[in-house]
């Protein structure tokens, strides 16, 4: 990994939240924009959002989902690395996380320590 700070866009829709992973996050060093929803992502851009380093998508948002961004994401050409995140345990949601071609998944709570970690793995792998 280079010296420059890497670029996380965090889409999430719960305000709290996408709030205090923001600070997490700036506080660790990245540069991060957030998005409330996945049709905020898709208006920044899917150009601008396969610049990034990485993004963190909420599995559970108004509209079109986390799984369903990904999807979009990677079926749109070269995609930095998606983690998804969600708050429910379903039987086998792993699974299907994974089979969308997400490199990561996070189960709300998670601590600092867990979304950071996450976040390395996926970017070294």
């Amino acid at each position: 990994m280079s010296d420059r700070s890497m670029d996380i866009i965090l889409v999430e829709d719960d305000a709290s939240l996408r709030q205090a992973m923001q600070r997490m996050l700036q506080a660790a060093g990245y540069v991060v924009t957030t998005c409330e929803s996945a049709e905020a992502l898709l208006q920044i851009g899917i150009d601008q959002a396969s610049q990034c380093d990485c993004l963190l998508l909420d599995i559970c948002l108004p509209g079109i989902s986390g799984l369903d961004l990904c999807r979009t994401l990677l079926a749109s050409g070269p995609c930095p690395p998606c983690i998804l995140i969600t708050g429910h345990d379903a039987l086998g949601l792993r699974d299907v996380v994974i089979r969308t071609g997400a490199r990561g998944f996070l189960l709300k709570p998670f601590t600092g320590t867990a979304l950071l970690d996450a976040i390395k793995r996926v970017v070294a792998a």
